[in-house]
C-alpha cells in the first residue's frame, strides 16, 4: 500500500459513486476489495494515453471461476500522480447477441 502514497495525490478525485474522494479513501477501498475478494485478478487488455489522461481496458475476475467484468478506467495524471479517476464496468454475459468479444 505504500506505493499508493507515491502515485496517488492526497486530494484524489473519485467519480465512481461507490467510493469516496481522497488518497486515504482510495487505500481503504482497495484494501477492503482485496480482503473481500482475495482471489480476484485484473488482466490489462489495452492501455493508451491522451494528454494527461490514461485509459486502461481490463478484464476483472473476482475468482478463477468468474466470467468477470470488462472495465474501462480513466485516470488523470498531474505531476506524476493520479489526481482523478472515472470507470465504467460491464458484466460479461454467459451468451452474447454477437460473435465479438468484449476485449
Amino acid at each position: 500500500m505504500s506505493v499508493i502514497d507515491e502515485i496517488v495525490d492526497e486530494k484524489y478525485i473519485q467519480h465512481n459513486p461507490y467510493f469516496k474522494d481522497g488518497r486515504s479513501a482510495f487505500k481503504d477501498g482497495i484494501s477492503g476489495f482485496f480482503k473481500e475478494f482475495p482471489d480476484s485478478s485484473a488482466q490489462i487488455k489495452h492501455i493508451g494515453a491522451d494528454g494527461d489522461l490514461v485509459f486502461i481496458h481490463n478484464h476483472i475476475k473476482l475468482n478463477a471461476d468468474d466470467r468477470g467484468q470488462a472495465a474501462m478506467d480513466i485516470f488523470r495524471v498531474k505531476d506524476g500522480k493520479i489526481v482523478e479517476h472515472w470507470d465504467i464496468i460491464q458484466d460479461i454475459p454467459e451468451k452474447s447477441q454477437n460473435n465479438n468479444t468484449m476485449f
